[in-house]
């Protein structure tokens, strides 16, 4: 089903559907679905999303009632991310939402990440293979219940983890993640590391000189206050990655 946030004109709230429709030349009244798929994106490049969201077979109130925030803070997140990726002159669109459900995705609500750094989990193998629907160079963000590092240093739960297999440029999202997470984790499947500088705590020591300006910092999206910056460079990295195409309408679903 589609959602209004799926709009790559969609980058604050509340918004005026009819006066985003004029500016993009688009006739009034419309459907939704025409708006999201019809509209003409703000910038010339587009990374393409496409959002998964893994639901617990036989679902209790606390279960449902943790869905329906999950989905109500994508909107969150996706008009986080456009206010960020805008700045580098690119757009953001999602091209499908689809819901996971089943005993085979029970066991993966609270996802096994290895140490989300040099090696892929078989839990994550094995969420990432769900790509129906899915084009080539487009990016799949996976909404689980947590994401549990069992490697390494610093072991425990996760905003997020963009480590993926070979050809399926993935990530996975924990309900603990911050309105940033999923632009930062969607920057590392671009191409981009955490900023130098800080002591970010990721070889076992204290995150001591956070810089909370940054949308790439080491030290935790959830420290960032105002909207974070990218870099030059970030920039330049980000608009050369082949996941990063032109903006053309979406055909209608």
């Amino acid at each position: 089903m589609p959602n209004l946030s799926d709009s790559c004109l969609i980058d604050r709230r509340p918004v005026s559907i009819k006066s985003l429709a004029k500016k993009a030349k688009m006739a009034f009244p419309l459907s939704l679905r025409t708006f999201i798929h019809k509209a003409e994106c703000a910038s010339a490049s587009c990374v393409t999303l496409n959002l998964k969201f893994l639901e617990q077979t036989d679902s209790d109130e606390t279960e449902v009632i943790r869905e329906r925030n999950q989905r109500h803070s994508v909107f969150t997140m996706l008009t986080s991310m456009r206010s960020v990726y805008n700045t580098a002159g690119i757009s953001v669109r999602v091209a499908s939402r689809e819901s996971l459900a089943g005993t085979a995705f029970d066991s993966l609500l609270d996802l096994d990440v290895a140490d989300c750094n040099s090696s892929v989990s078989a839990e994550q193998t094995s969420l990432f293979a769900n790509r129906n629907g899915v084009q080539v160079f487009d990016i799949v963000v996976y909404f689980v219940r947590s994401v549990m590092k069992t490697s390494g240093p610093n072991q425990g739960g996760l905003n997020g983890c963009s480590r993926f297999p070979k050809n399926e440029p993935s990530a996975a999202i924990s309900d603990i993640a911050s309105r940033w997470t999923m632009a930062h984790e969607v920057g590392h499947i671009l191409g981009l590391n955490h900023i130098t500088g800080e002591n970010s705590g990721l070889g076992g020591t204290a995150c001591s000189t956070p810089d909370p300006t940054r949308l790439m910092t080491g030290c935790s999206t959830s420290n960032i206050t105002d909207t974070p910056t990218l870099s030059l460079s970030e920039t330049e990295m980000m608009i050369t990655s082949p996941l990063v195409g032109n903006c053309v309408p979406n055909a209608p679903g």
